[in-house]
């Protein structure tokens, strides 16, 4: 019955959670994804329709497409070039225009606002804060949903624990009303019988003795005389003299004295203390205050002890009393909105950069000074900074399997593929690979980067690639899965020295083709789900 109770109630929370989360979704409905980003990557292309072997007609398209694009060649692309600035302090490279800001991240997902986890929408957030425009915005979402999502969680166990408490009372009810059968029909215990010598000693010699002591424990003290005790000869009997303190206990302090055959004489002063039927109650005043620090500013009222510490006559006095009002804090004017500066730049990592000026050349990144830099001057660079602390040496320092080269070469290979590639530093990894991007979907692969020396110059030299432990491959594989990715190690093998100059010489485009990039996937293996 509890286990019924329990499920009924959890569903019924469900039901009141999912529908204040579509009465939520429903007020403000969502845009249209698709038709914000609806180009890849910051450039245009212009590709020739499909051709279909089973359709001729097809083919007539192609052709018209052809002879379009021939005779009224398009624009020549990138069209737009967007400007950064390179930040040696945070070694990313800074956009601060809005134009540049918005078309980057809503044509391919590059880089992360500096105020927001990854779309820069600071100031949107901040309008809608305000109240000046309702929009959707995902933080504000996504706290909305954590805020419903506790709620649920607290709802839902104030009724699994409303639901055993009424289960532990019912079971109390009937455990109650057992016993109370059970002692129905069980006969009344039977007196048992002295069996020990103090039993047998207690009992009484003689009827006469025993009538002694009945009449004795019958006879009622008078004019505040009590019966203490008996002795072998005579009686003790103690005068008491009450008097009542403030606190409501009865004490005697007077001496006392017995009388006998022989005559009086003095006793030992006692004291007894006992509680007496009119102690009233702790009470509390309506005029009290809430906390000590009112206590000033409210009167205090006398004590009654009727009426709960009033008087009938005071109490509908002092109830609609000003006085007990606490005073009302003065309603502020509202005050003047004022023009909301975005604070707020993108910020691409150098793999991001050098992808949008190398790759597209839709990007071009400037010095502290204004200045643009070269391909081979940014490239220099990166390869600097891709080591804590930058190396300010010459170029010879400079070898093929630095990070940026090592990354890079993995950034180049998953964004010509049309994956969205992106920092995984949050789950541990590398990249985190997205199929669209991260506003359709939640990243499937988690990509952890290892160099591979397989050229036989590196053997020579004694090159070993990086060693890691199973234990550090349990760690990553059980995060990744807990978030419901798949984990992928990303083998890429490193070009000797020799040829990659060789290479860089002609171009760096020539130096990047020596790169291979190898893939393989691993999954956790479970025994309660892979059975």
């Amino acid at each position: 019955m509890a286990a019924t109770e329990k499920t009924t109630s959890k569903q019924q929370a469900e039901g009141q959670a999912s529908s204040a989360v579509s009465k939520s979704n429903a007020k403000q409905p969502l845009p249209d994804l698709n038709q914000i980003y609806a180009l890849p990557a910051p450039i245009r292309t212009f590709p020739l329709p499909t051709f279909y072997p089973n359709n001729p007609v097809s083919l007539i398209h192609i052709a018209y497409e052809w002879c379009r694009q021939v005779l009224r060649p398009p624009a020549a692309e990138p069209s737009v070039v967007h400007h950064g600035v390179w930040s040696p302090a945070t070694v990313s490279v800074h956009i601060t225009e809005q134009k540049s800001i918005r078309a980057l991240w809503e044509q391919g997902f590059y880089g992360k606002g500096s105020l927001s986890r990854s779309e820069p929408n600071w100031l949107k957030r901040e309008q809608v804060r305000r109240g000046l425009q309702e929009a959707h915005v995902s933080e504000i979402f996504t706290v909305q949903r954590r805020e419903e999502r506790n709620q649920f969680k607290w709802e839902r166990a104030r009724q699994e624990q409303e639901a055993i408490r009424q289960t532990r009372l019912e079971e109390a009810q009937r455990a109650k009303a057992r016993e109370l059968a059970k002692s129905a029909t069980k006969p009344p215990p039977q007196p048992r019988p002295p069996v020990g010598p103090l039993e047998i000693l207690a009992l009484p010699n003689s009827m006469v003795e025993l009538e002694s002591n009945s009449s004795r424990s019958a006879s009622p003290s008078s004019n505040g005389l009590h019966i203490n005790g008996w002795s072998s000869d005579a009686a003790s009997v103690e005068i008491v003299n009450e008097s009542t303190d403030d606190s409501g206990l009865i004490t005697d302090t007077t001496p006392t004295t017995t009388s006998d055959g022989a005559g009086s004489k003095p006793l030992k002063r006692q004291k007894s203390v006992r509680f007496s039927p009119k102690v009233e109650s702790t009470t509390f005043q309506l005029s009290d205050p809430p906390s000590p620090s009112q206590a000033a500013t409210v009167p205090k009222l006398p004590r009654s002890p009727v009426n709960g510490g009033m008087s009938k006559a005071d109490a509908p006095h002092i109830l609609p009393s000003p006085v007990m009002a606490l005073p009302k804090k003065p309603v502020s004017s509202p005050a003047v909105s004022t023009p909301i500066v975005d604070k707020e730049h993108l910020q691409l990592i150098p793999e991001e950069a050098f992808f949008l000026t190398f790759g597209l050349g839709a990007l071009t990144v400037n010095d502290a000074s204004g200045q643009p830099f070269k391909t081979e001057d940014l490239l220099r660079l990166f390869r600097q900074y891709s080591s804590l602390p930058p190396r300010d040496g010459p170029d010879d320092d400079l070898e093929p399997d630095d990070g940026f080269l090592v990354n890079y070469a993995v950034y180049h290979h998953f964004r010509s593929m049309g994956w969205v590639p992106r920092p995984g530093i949050k789950f541990g990894v590398d990249w985190l690979l997205y199929t669209r991007g991260p506003v359709f979907d939640h990243a499937e692969f988690g990509l952890v980067v290892i160099p591979s020396y397989t050229d036989p110059w590196w053997n020579a030299s004694g090159k070993q690639g990086p060693q890691r432990t199973w234990q550090w491959l349990h760690t990553v594989l059980r995060v990744l899965s807990h978030a419901i990715k798949s984990m992928v190690i990303v083998y890429v093998d490193i070009p000797p020295p020799p040829k990659f100059e060789a290479g860089l010489k002609e171009g760096f485009a020539a130096a990047l083709r020596q790169y291979k990039v190898r893939e393989v996937m691993i999954k956790r293996w479970s025994t309660n789900r892979n059975r």
